[in-house]
């Protein structure tokens, strides 16, 4: 009988180790597997075949295969960094568009690229100038940050009334009031712009999409263009929305 209980313990003791080699293996093939899972693949190569990766790629061809349906004056193809080509819009051709909206305070009804004339009554323009519907929020956020005291003219520019020791902000302002830089400024929340695929001018709210965003920029030549944040849910401080403004840029 002692004999029998002996060889049962020995085959239960075998057939208990068997289980965990099983298990131990089973663990380690997981393993393994979950590693090559998530291990990125080396030398994949990238199919130069492909449109947006061909060197000489064309406007024409980026439209074709995209379904861009602009102008072809209003594209630029560009490279990401693995080396794909897009389209984008021209940066000049986004700032007349922005501007031609501040200007006429709604959407553009010519064609993006047809909208220079507001660009060119611009020319050899410096200083500021605010957009006549925000004028009066600007000068409060002015008043809110400053230490000097400004006015705006018939004209639309920013007149500094007494230059004496201001703070970082006055001596950026006096910066640019004496430099050869325009700066535009529209304090809407939202703007019009030139959509990528179509060509065609869409609104483009963007403090709605991001309460947190200060202002959209863009730029040409000496000219700054800035549409700012209302800051209508006032998320953001005075001090944010002037900096990125003067300071940041």
């Amino acid at each position: 009988m002692k004999k029998y209980i002996k060889y049962v313990i020995v085959i239960a003791v075998i057939i208990l180790i068997a289980i965990a080699i099983y298990f131990f293996n089973r663990k380690n093939e997981t393993e393994e597997s979950q590693i090559i899972e998530y291990t990125p693949q080396e030398g994949v190569e990238i199919d130069k075949n492909q449109v947006a990766y061909q060197e000489n790629v064309t406007v024409d061809e980026l439209k074709a295969d995209v379904g861009a349906t602009g102008d072809n004056s209003i594209y630029d193809v560009t490279s990401e960094y693995d080396g794909r080509k897009i389209l984008t819009i021209k940066p000049e051709v986004q700032f007349n568009v922005v501007l031609a909206g501040i200007i006429e305070n709604q959407m553009p009804e010519e064609r993006p690229e047809n909208l220079r004339q507001y660009d060119e009554d611009f020319q050899d323009k410096t200083g500021i100038w605010i957009a006549g519907n925000s004028q009066e929020a600007f000068l409060e956020l002015l008043n809110n940050t400053t230490q000097n005291t400004y006015s705006i003219n018939s004209d639309g520019y920013l007149v500094c009334e007494n230059a004496t020791n201001g703070n970082e902000i006055d001596e950026k302002i006096q910066n640019v009031l004496n430099g050869e830089d325009l700066y535009i400024i529209s304090m809407t929340g939202t703007c019009y712009v030139a959509d990528e695929v179509s060509g065609e001018i869409v609104e483009y709210p963007f403090e709605q999409m991001d309460p947190y965003q200060t202002c959209e920029y863009y730029e040409k030549d000496n000219k700054k263009l800035f549409v700012v944040t209302t800051n209508a849910r006032n998320e953001l401080s005075n001090e944010e929305i002037i900096t990125s403004i003067f300071i940041d840029k």
